[in-house]
């Protein structure tokens, strides 16, 4: 373990000390214009909230509130057959470790359709299954999707606008329309011309079909209100019934404006319950409006992490963070964990909220209390330790963390802070809670670097030592000349302002040197080992030989 971490930055005390720039290079300005590399979300699957990071809005050209705010509410965005989603993408990647890359379609408008590029890596719960994801969502402005299923996808718009004009005359009139999304098997494609016919007794002047694609088709019904729906459905089957393609037929529905005022939503809206009836065996199935119950895992994580803290069987995982030349072990960062039977870490994702209690204080604070101790038994361990916007925004983690430091002379030296980058965006407040906590002695740290929630301007002012370059932006430095683009700006913009560099998600030799010949000042991921429990004082020796080795 090296014995003092080196900063770029001048005058610091405590943690980072040592290395400092020269005065040209501390006074060159800073307020370059933020790359633009595409947009940052989260998405916390247990709950499925889905939170987007600044300018996600005018990246994807939607109002500010018709930003998905849910991953389901997103996958109405996404064009079937158009690629893989992100969930189904995710699934695809649990075997192969923990990062994900697809490529896909989302539609906007009825005539709107643009190719997106998206990669990320997921979190597991205690079970192993994807539970929270962080990604990045980069729109493709040259093909958009004119190279994808270009019959089909004109097909779609088409039926789109003309299901868009007949609500927009529904809301003028007024009156109902009915969108029916009908599935045969894979061996009924002849069956199609004969639905278009025997479809034709039931169909009105302004009513519609469509071929949606060799086996699927859309039928517009003007003048046909929710409760009629069922029974539309059922008297098309009946057109059907003596014809070898009767056994293979299912259909879902949705209704505007019942369920929705826009021909997008309710195209998705009729597939939903087209892909439900499906699920269930059900030949025919209306979209059912009515809020989801909370899945049964939403419900119960918040009591895990509750018996949890109260059993104190909460423990601490590190994995190492490297100098980038010398490959030497700088400290570790620490993460909240359960152990296996046998003595290995089960490292925990992101602390759920709950209405009665700040969660996420009582958690950062006992792993305060085990990186405290840990740091008071081994007197030449570093350790960076995450803190959630949560935390910070509370009162009482100043007082909890003046607290732990007293008891432990001397260790405030020898710890880091982690702060979200997104924190500063949140709370006003956090800025002087930084100073707060850097008067204490401790380094400080900012995660997330370069999502764009703080300006050159602010970074200028804030009192932190290292900056952790955001892992979305190193995962997909090995095909992306944007990104490295990016990753190149945030290095000169960090080394102008005279703060080092931390670089997470380095899963590949490639990457790493990549990285050292930009000038990235320390290294994380897995390529130098995956988190390990802090059960005794030969752990960090087994870290620091393993990253060596």
């Amino acid at each position: 373990m090296v014995s003092v971490m080196a900063t770029k930055r001048q005058g610091r005390t405590g943690l980072f000390t040592g290395i400092s720039r020269s005065p040209r290079q501390r006074e060159a300005s800073s307020a370059s214009r933020s790359p633009v590399a595409g947009v940052i979300y989260s998405w916390d699957m247990v709950s499925d909230t889905l939170a987007w990071g600044p300018g996600a809005a005018d990246a994807l050209g939607l109002p500010s509130k018709d930003l998905p705010k849910t991953g389901q509410a997103f996958s109405y965005l996404v064009e079937p057959g158009c690629g893989l989603s992100r969930q189904d993408a995710i699934g695809t990647a649990e075997g192969s470790g923990r990062s994900y890359e697809t490529r896909y379609a989302l539609r906007f408008e009825p005539d709107r359709v643009v190719m997106v590029e998206d990669a990320g890596r997921w979190q597991p719960n205690v079970q192993g299954r994807p539970a929270f994801a962080r990604g990045q969502l980069r729109l493709d402005p040259v093909s958009g999707a004119r190279d994808l299923l270009p019959a089909m996808l004109k097909q779609r718009s088409e039926l789109l606008c003309s299901i868009q004009n007949g609500i927009n005359e529904a809301l003028r009139v007024p009156q109902t329309c009915t969108l029916i999304v009908g599935a045969l098997d894979d061996g009924e494609a002849d069956a199609m011309a004969a639905i278009a016919r025997r479809l034709r007794p039931m169909m009105r002047r302004h009513d519609l079909f469509t071929a949606l694609g060799p086996h699927r088709f859309a039928l517009t019904l003007t003048c046909c209100p929710a409760t009629d729906a069922p029974s539309a459905m059922k008297r098309l089957i009946g057109l059907m019934k003596d014809h070898p393609a009767a056994a293979s037929l299912h259909l879902g529905a949705a209704c505007a404006p019942d369920h929705t005022f826009k021909a997008t939503k309710l195209l998705r809206f009729a597939e939903q319950a087209l892909a439900s009836g499906l699920e269930r065996g059900e030949a025919c199935k209306l979209y059912d409006a009515r809020p989801k119950a909370p899945s049964p895992s939403a419900e119960q994580a918040p009591f895990d992490w509750v018996a949890a803290l109260n059993s104190r069987s909460l423990t601490l995982a590190c994995k190492p963070i490297l100098e980038a030349h010398s490959r030497t072990p700088a400290l570790v960062q620490a993460c909240a964990s359960l152990s296996r039977s046998d003595g290995s870490p089960i490292p925990l994702g992101p602390v759920p909220r709950l209405k009665e209690a700040n969660l996420a204080l009582l958690v950062d604070g006992r792993m305060l209390e085990l990186a405290a101790d840990h740091l008071k038994d081994h007197p030449g361990a570093r350790l960076a330790l995450p803190v959630s916007t949560r935390t910070l925004q509370d009162a009482e983690w100043l007082p909890m963390l003046a607290a732990h430091l007293g008891a432990r002379p001397g260790i405030e030296s020898r710890l880091v802070i982690e702060v979200p980058e997104a924190a500063l965006a949140e709370c006003r407040k956090i800025l002087g809670r930084l100073h707060a906590m850097k008067a204490l002695g401790v380094g400080l740290s900012l995660t997330g670097f370069g999502a764009g929630h703080v300006s050159p301007g602010q970074l200028r002012m804030l009192p932190v030592d290292l900056l952790k370059i955001d892992g979305v932006f190193i995962q997909p430095l090995k095909r992306s000349t944007d990104d490295r683009l990016t990753v190149r700006t945030l290095i000169d913009r960090a080394q102008h302002l005279g703060i080092a560099t931390v670089a997470e998600w380095v899963d590949d030799e490639a990457t790493a040197r990549l990285l050292t010949a930009w000038g990235v000042d320390y290294l994380q991921g897995g390529l130098f080992g995956e988190p390990e429990a802090v059960l005794q004082s030969s752990t960090l020796h087994r870290l620091v030989k393993k990253a060596r080795g």
